[in-house]
This record gives C-alpha cells, sequence and structure tokens, in this order.
C-alpha cells in the first residue's frame, strides 16, 4: 500500500511540474545571415511595418539596437494583450488613429532591455553581429507571424548582397 501511494505522489508530482508554463516562447530559426545587423533590422522592420494584411495591423514593431553587444532586436508585440492600449489607438478600431513607429531604432544597452513583455510579444528577431560581413540570426515567437519575419529578413539579405 505504501509502494502504491509513493508511486501516486511521484506521478503526481510529476504531472504538476510539466504544468508549469513557460513564459518563454519557442525558437523557431537560428542562422548566419550575410550584412549588417542594423541595416538588416532597418530594412526588415521598414518591410513589415508596411506589410497591410489585416493580423499584420494588430501588431506593432519595435527596432531596437544594443550597441554594447553588437546585436539589433526587432520586437513585434500584440496590441490586443498591452497594457494601456486604449480604443482610440487600437488597430481593431476601424475608426482608430494608428501611430506607426519611426525607422529610427531605440538605442538601448542590453542589460536594461525589457522582460516584462514576455508573453505579449508575436515573434522576436535578434540579429547579433559576428563579424564584418555577418550576423547570427535567431528568432522566437509565433511559427505563422516568425516564418513572415523571417522570409522578410531572407528578402533583406539577399537585396544587401546583390552587386
Amino acid at each position: 500500500m505504501k509502494i502504491l501511494m509513493v508511486f501516486f505522489a511521484v506521478f503526481f508530482i510529476s504531472a504538476c511540474a510539466n504544468l508549469i508554463d513557460s513564459k518563454e516562447k519557442p525558437q523557431l530559426y537560428e542562422e548566419k545571415v550575410a550584412g549588417e545587423h542594423s541595416v538588416l533590422a532597418s530594412c526588415v522592420f521598414s518591410k513589415l511595418q508596411l506589410d497591410s494584411r489585416s493580423f499584420m495591423r494588430l501588431l506593432q514593431f519595435r527596432n531596437r539596437q544594443y550597441p554594447d553587444i553588437n546585436a539589433s532586436e526587432i520586437l513585434a508585440l500584440d496590441t490586443r494583450y498591452l497594457p494601456n492600449m486604449v480604443a482610440s489607438y487600437s488597430p481593431t478600431n476601424p475608426n482608430a488613429v494608428l501611430i506607426y513607429e519611426y525607422p529610427t531604432p531605440e538605442i538601448l544597452p542590453y542589460a536594461h532591455r525589457s522582460k516584462s513583455n514576455g508573453s505579449v510579444y508575436a515573434f522576436v528577431l535578434m540579429l547579433k553581429k559576428i563579424d564584418d560581413a555577418a550576423v547570427n540570426a535567431t528568432l522566437k515567437g509565433d511559427q505563422y507571424l516568425g516564418d513572415i519575419a523571417w522570409k522578410t529578413l531572407q528578402a533583406c539579405a539577399a537585396a544587401q548582397t546583390k552587386p
């Protein structure tokens, strides 16, 4: 009887441990890409912001540069889950006043980046400098929207390497 109770206790604890939900989204892609991180980030940011599909209008993009680690980051935040989003600015409202971000990046120290938007982002594209001609691109987040961002990155890299 004691063995059976120990077995159920171990089973219950292991089941509860698997229910813990991480706020970290899965990594979708990681690849070495030719180009300079800030130029690639600006290109990806501009193209994503110009995407007029309805599901892309729900996203708010941030272009961040971290000079202390030679990296750039593109965040796609889902406005439906952002705090303090009022109806007059919400992209789901057809009469909303849309606020477009300027293409100039935010320059921040990497150590102080905000991790409070953990479950709000749709994807995060990190471009970290390897050498003068290449970056390490890492994409985490939603599979469908992440694929769109990854294809945009590949298009920007291909356009940058053409003579």
